[in-house]
C-alpha cells in the first residue's frame, strides 16, 4: 500500500511540472498559417485586421474599419514668396495625443471659404504626428483646412479653417543677379516708361536685318506705343498687312503733322534706299506725303534731309514711292520721320516702309552679289555696258522663258540637234494651247502685224482678264492660229473653247478647229467644231468635241475663227477665251477599254459598246455586269434597275421621304386594354378603366370602349363618360371629353359602346391618361350597375391612330336649303410656269436661261439669286382659302462642295418673271445633297395667300450656299404642293 501511495504522489508531481511548462509556452509556438490569413475581430464582431496572405496575393497585416481619428488643431498660415506656408504644431482639437493608428495629416486648400475637402483640394501631407510645415504654390489668396487619416484609411472631421492668406510677392531682393535675362522677359514687358532717358541710344539698338526700319508694317508693340503718344496718329487696315499708320491732316492753316520713328547711326557719304506705300482720303488736301531722314552732326545740329516724296491722288488706292538719299559731310546720326506735308484736310496712310543700305561699288567684293542680292528689275539695260555680259557671266540655266522676249529666239539661234523632247515642256497642266486665256502676251504679240480693228486681245474674258476679238466680214474667213504641238496618228484630243458674240452678229459661223500637219509642215486636214447658228444674246457659251489625229500627221495646232464665206449679210464680232486642247487617255482597239477626257470617263465592254458613261454634255449611264450579264443599270435619265436594295439613310420617292407616304395611312392601334372582370357603380361616378397614350398633333385618333353592362334592377339609365387627365393621374373630376347614355328598361347583360374621334391637336401634344367613369341615374333607389367582360367575351378599350390630321370643314344646314356649301380641304400640285437667275441680286441673267442659281462664286455674276413662279391657277385657288401646308419640290444638280449645300428659300408675289430681283425677307434654310430632288415643307415662309412663288436667295459669299437647281423645261422642274381649306 505504501508503494502505491508513493507512486501516485510521483505521478501528481509530474503532472504539475508539465502544467507549469505549458503555461509558460506561446500558444502558437508550433503552429503556422498555410496559404491563408487570420481575421481579427472586435467585441462587436467587426473585422479590424487581416494577418497573413491578402486577397491581392501579398502578405502582411492590413488594418481595416478603424475608429475615426481625432481632428487636427487649426493650422497656422503665412505668406511666403510666390506661395503660402501651412503649419500644424502636432496638436488635436479633441484628443491629447495622436492615435496609435495615425497615418498622416492631409493639408487641403482652396480659393473659397468653407470648402469641402476632397481630391481636388489636397495639396500635400504631413507624415509626422509631431507636426510640420507645407509650402503651397499659389497665385491667389487661399483658405486651408487639415484632417487626420488613420492607417485603415478613415478620415477625421476637417479642422477649423484658416485664411484667406495671399502668396508673398516676388521682389527685387529675392531675384538673384543675372538670373533674369532677355529671354525671360515677356514681349513688350519693357516699355519706354521703364527706360531712363538717354540710357539707350541708336548704337544700342538692333534694327532689322536688311531693313533698318523698326516695325516696317506697323503691326507690333513698337508702333502701338508711338501711336499712344501721338494723338493725331492711329492704326488702320494695311496694304497686304494687318495694319497701317494714319495721320489726320485737318487744319485751319497748312500744317505738316510729323511722326518721329527712330534714330540711326550714320556716317558721311552713306547711301540709303527709302520706300513706302501711301494712300490718302478723297477729301485730302495738301502738298505731298513724305518719308525722310534728317541728318544731324555730333552736336545735334540739322545738316539737311534725305526724302522720299509722293504726290498722291485723293481717293486713289495704295501706291508706292521709292528713292535713294546720301548723308552729307559731318553726319553722325539720322532721325527717321513720316510726314503729311502742308496739309489742311483729309487723312494720309503709310505702310510697308523700307530703309536699306546702298553699297557703293568700291565696297563690293568679287562674286559677292548674285541674283538673290539684286532686286527685281533693279538692273536695266542702260546700266549694263555694251558687250559686258557674255556667256561666262550668265550662269547655266539661269535664263528662263520669263527673261526671254517673245519671238527673240528663232530657229536660226538654236543649234541643230541641241533640243530634244526631254527639253520641251508643253502644257504643264495638260493643255497643249500655250496661251489659252490670252494673258501671257504670246498671241497678242503674234497679232502685232494684223489690223487691230479686226484682230485684238482685249480686256473682259470669261472669268479671266483677257479675251480674243475677231470682227466678222462678209464672204471672208478670219481666224487666229495658236502654236503647234507634236502629235501621233490615231491619238485622240479633246478641244474646247468659250465664245461670245455681239447681239448684232449675223451671217457667219463660229469655228474651233484642230489642224493636222506632216513632218514637212504640209497641212493634211482639220477637224473640229462648227457653230453654224451661234447664240447671239451676248452671253458666253462653251463648246467642245473629241477629234482623232489622221495618218501621217506629226503635229497639230488650234485655230479659232469667224467664217462669213458665202454670206453677204455678215456683221458683228465674236470673242474667244479659255481655249483647250487636251489628250484623251484611251486603250487602243475597239474592244474592252477605258477612255478619259476632260468631258469625263467612258468604259467600253468586250463588244465595244459603252457600259459606263460619266461625262458632261452627253447622257450619263452606268451598267454593272457579272460574267457578261447585266445586273444593275442607271440610264441617262437616272432610272435605276437593281436586284435588292438596302438603304442605310433616307429613302426618297418622287422627292418625298418614304415617311411622307406612310404618314398618309392609319397607323392602327396605339394602346389597348382588355377587361375580364367586373366593376360596380351606383348613382355616383366611379372609375372603370384607365388607358394612356402619347398624342401627335399631326394625327387623328379614335378612342373606343366596348364592354358589357349589367344593372341590378330594371329602370333608369347608364351614363358612361370619357375623361382626360392629361399627364397627371385622372380622376372622376377630370375633364370630360365624351359620354354616352343607355336606358336600362330591363335587368340583365347588354353590350355597350362609347366612341370618340379626336385630333391630336385637340388632345394636345404629349402624354394623355384617359379614364372611363360610369354611374346609373334616374333609376330605383339603391340601383347599381356593373361594367365587365369575361374570359370568352372580353371587354375592350383602345386608342387607334386613324390617319393624318384633317381640319374640320362642315357647317350647320339648319332645316336644309343652305346656299353656301361646306368647306373642303384640297391638296393641289402646281408645276412651275417660269424661273430664272439674277446676277448680283439685280438684273435677270439670261446666260443661265431657266436654271436657278443661288450664292456667290466669282465677281463675274456676283451674289446670285433666283425666282420661281407658278401659274395663275394658284392665285385663283388660294383666293379666300386658308393654307394648311405648303411644300416645294426642287432638284439641285450642282453645289460647290461635293457633299452638298444649303438652300435658302423665300417667297415672292410676282405673277410673271420680273426684270429685277426682289423677294420677301423671311427665309428658311434647308440642307441639300448634290443631284437630289426632294419635297420640303415651306409653310413657315409661304404663309400667305398672296404669295405667287419662291426665291432662292442666301445673300452670303459662303461657298456652302453656292448651288444650282433645275428650272422650267429641265428634267426635274420645280413644283409647289399646297394643302388649303376653302
Amino acid at each position: 500500500m505504501t508503494n502505491q501511495i508513493a507512486s501516485l504522489a510521483a505521478r501528481l508531481a509530474a503532472v504539475e511540472r508539465r502544467l507549469d511548462s505549458t503555461s509558460r509556452t506561446a500558444q502558437l509556438a508550433y503552429s503556422s498559417i498555410e496559404d491563408g490569413a487570420i481575421d481579427v475581430f472586435d467585441d462587436d464582431g467587426s473585422l479590424r485586421a487581416v494577418i497573413g496572405q491578402q486577397p491581392d496575393g501579398t502578405t502582411g497585416v492590413i488594418v481595416v474599419n478603424g475608429p475615426t481619428p481625432p481632428t487636427p488643431s487649426q493650422p497656422t498660415v503665412t505668406a511666403v514668396t510666390g506661395a503660402i506656408a501651412a503649419t500644424w504644431e502636432g496638436a488635436f482639437a479633441d484628443a491629447i495625443a495622436a492615435p496609435l493608428d495615425f497615418a498622416r495629416v492631409e493639408v487641403h486648400a482652396a480659393g473659397v471659404a468653407n470648402f469641402v475637402p476632397g481630391a481636388a483640394t489636397l495639396r500635400g501631407t504631413l507624415e509626422s504626428p509631431r507636426g510640420g510645415t507645407l509650402i503651397i504654390p499659389a497665385d491667389q489668396p487661399l483658405y486651408v483646412q487639415l484632417l487626420t487619416r488613420s492607417t485603415s484609411g478613415v478620415a477625421s472631421p476637417p479642422s477649423a479653417q484658416s485664411g484667406p492668406v495671399a502668396p508673398g510677392p516676388i521682389v527685387a531682393q529675392e531675384v538673384l543677379d543675372g538670373i533674369v535675362d532677355e529671354t525671360a522677359l515677356a514681349e513688350g514687358a519693357v516699355s519706354r516708361a521703364k527706360l531712363q532717358i538717354g540710357a539707350v541710344g541708336h548704337n544700342q539698338l538692333a534694327i532689322g536685318t536688311g531693313n533698318l526700319m523698326p516695325d516696317p508694317s506697323f503691326e507690333g508693340v513698337f508702333t502701338e506705343q508711338l501711336v499712344a503718344a501721338n494723338t493725331a496718329w492711329a492704326l488702320v487696315d494695311g496694304n497686304g498687312s494687318p495694319r497701317a499708320l494714319r495721320v489726320d491732316g485737318k487744319s485751319l492753316t497748312a500744317a505738316s503733322p510729323s511722326l518721329l520713328v527712330t534714330e540711326l547711326s550714320v556716317s558721311p557719304g552713306d547711301r540709303f534706299f527709302l520706300a513706302f506705300d501711301y494712300r490718302v482720303s478723297a477729301d485730302w488736301a495738301g502738298d505731298s506725303i513724305r518719308f525722310y531722314l534728317r541728318w544731324q552732326d555730333a552736336a545735334g545740329a540739322v545738316l539737311g534731309y534725305g526724302t522720299a516724296v509722293a504726290t498722291p491722288t485723293p481717293g486713289a488706292g495704295w501706291a508706292r514711292v521709292s528713292g535713294q538719299v546720301q548723308a552729307p559731310a559731318g553726319t553722325v546720326a539720322a532721325t527717321v520721320w513720316l510726314q503729311d506735308f502742308q496739309a489742311t484736310a483729309g487723312t494720309a496712310d503709310f505702310d510697308n516702309a523700307e530703309i536699306r543700305t546702298v553699297i557703293g561699288a568700291g565696297m563690293v567684293l568679287a562674286d559677292s552679289i548674285g541674283t538673290l542680292e539684286l532686286a527685281a528689275q533693279s538692273v536695266a539695260a542702260e546700266q549694263v555696258v555694251a558687250k559686258t555680259l557674255t556667256a561666262r557671266e550668265v550662269k547655266a540655266l539661269s535664263l528662263t522663258g520669263d527673261e526671254i522676249a517673245t519671238n527673240t529666239l528663232t530657229a536660226r539661234h538654236i543649234a541643230a540637234g541641241s533640243l530634244f523632247a526631254s527639253r520641251l515642256a508643253i502644257g504643264i497642266n495638260g493643255n497643249l494651247v500655250g496661251d489659252p486665256s490670252y494673258e501671257t502676251g504670246v498671241v497678242a504679240a503674234g497679232l502685232a502685224n494684223q489690223d487691230p480693228k479686226v484682230f485684238a486681245v482685249e480686256d473682259g474674258g470669261n472669268n479671266s482678264a483677257k479675251r480674243l476679238r475677231i470682227v466678222a466680214a462678209a464672204g471672208t474667213y478670219r481666224w487666229v492660229q495658236h502654236a503647234a504641238a507634236p502629235m501621233l496618228p490615231g491619238d485622240r484630243y479633246w478641244i474646247a473653247a468659250d465664245y461670245k458674240t455681239t447681239t448684232g452678229f449675223t451671217g457667219a459661223s463660229v469655228k474651233i478647229f484642230l489642224g493636222f500637219y506632216d513632218e514637212a509642215g504640209t497641212r493634211l486636214s482639220s477637224d473640229g467644231i462648227i457653230v453654224s447658228a451661234p447664240v447671239t444674246d451676248g452671253t458666253w457659251q462653251r463648246v467642245s468635241q473629241i477629234v482623232t489625229v489622221p495618218a501621217s500627221a506629226t503635229q497639230g495646232n488650234i485655230r479659232v475663227g469667224v467664217d462669213g464665206t458665202g454670206s453677204t449679210t455678215t456683221a458683228g464680232t465674236a470673242h474667244f477665251d479659255n481655249v483647250e486642247c487636251r489628250s484623251v487617255l484611251s486603250t487602243p482597239g475597239g474592244g474592252a477599254r477605258a477612255e478619259v477626257s476632260p468631258q469625263g470617263l467612258r468604259l467600253y465592254d468586250e463588244s465595244g459598246d459603252e457600259a459606263v458613261s460619266l461625262t458632261t454634255g452627253t447622257p450619263n449611264y452606268l451598267t454593272l455586269t457579272n460574267d457578261g450579264t447585266a445586273v444593275a443599270t442607271i440610264d441617262q435619265d437616272g432610272n435605276t434597275g437593281v436586284s435588292d436594295l438596302s438603304v442605310a439613310g433616307k429613302l426618297t420617292i418622287g422627292g418625298d421621304p418614304i415617311e411622307t407616304y406612310l404618314a398618309r395611312f392609319a397607323r392602327g392601334l396605339v394602346a389597348i386594354d382588355y377587361q375580364a372582370s367586373a366593376v360596380t357603380a351606383g348613382a355616383t361616378d366611379y372609375g372603370f378603366v384607365e388607358l394612356s397614350f402619347d398624342a401627335d398633333t399631326s394625327r387623328m385618333y379614335r378612342v373606343v370602349l366596348d364592354c358589357y353592362a349589367d344593372p341590378s334592377v330594371s329602370g333608369g339609365e347608364l351614363v358612361i363618360a370619357l375623361k382626360d387627365g392629361g399627364a397627371k393621374t385622372p380622376s372622376i373630376s377630370s375633364t370630360q371629353i365624351q359620354s354616352v347614355i343607355y336606358p336600362m328598361p330591363t335587368d340583365g347583360y347588354r353590350r355597350v359602346r362609347l366612341e370618340e374621334i379626336r385630333s391630336g391637336a385637340a388632345f394636345g401634344a404629349g402624354l394623355h391618361r384617359l379614364l372611363i367613369t360610369f354611374r346609373c341615374q334616374s333609376g330605383p333607389t339603391g340601383q347599381t350597375v356593373r361594367l365587365f367582360g369575361g374570359a370568352n367575351y372580353m371587354g375592350t378599350m383602345y386608342v387607334e391612330d386613324v390617319g393624318p390630321y384633317i381640319p374640320e370643314t362642315g357647317l350647320y344646314n339648319v332645316g336644309g336649303g343652305t346656299t353656301t356649301p361646306p368647306k373642303k380641304t384640297y391638296t393641289k400640285t402646281y408645276a412651275a410656269s417660269w424661273s430664272g437667275s439674277y446676277a448680283s441680286r439685280g438684273a435677270y441673267n439670261s446666260y443661265y436661261g431657266n436654271q436657278c442659281v443661288q450664292g456667290y462664286y466669282s465677281s463675274t455674276n456676283g451674289m446670285q439669286a433666283s425666282l420661281i413662279g407658278f401659274p395663275a391657277a394658284l392665285a385663283t385657288d388660294l383666293s379666300g382659302a386658308a393654307i394648311q401646308k405648303a411644300e416645294v419640290y426642287l432638284y439641285f444638280d450642282h453645289w460647290y462642295y461635293n457633299g452638298g449645300g444649303k438652300a435658302v428659300i423665300k417667297a415672292h408675289k410676282f405673277a410673271s418673271r420680273p426684270s429685277t430681283f426682289s423677294s420677301d425677307s423671311e427665309s428658311q434654310t434647308i440642307s441639300w445633297g448634290k443631284n437630289v430632288g426632294k419635297w420640303v415643307d415651306i409653310t413657315a415662309v409661304f404663309d400667305s395667300t398672296s404669295w405667287r412663288g419662291i426665291a432662292l436667295d442666301p445673300n452670303s459669299s459662303d461657298l456652302n450656299y453656292y448651288g444650282r437647281a433645275q428650272g422650267v423645261g429641265q428634267t426635274y422642274p420645280p413644283q409647289l404642293r399646297v394643302t388649303y381649306t376653302k
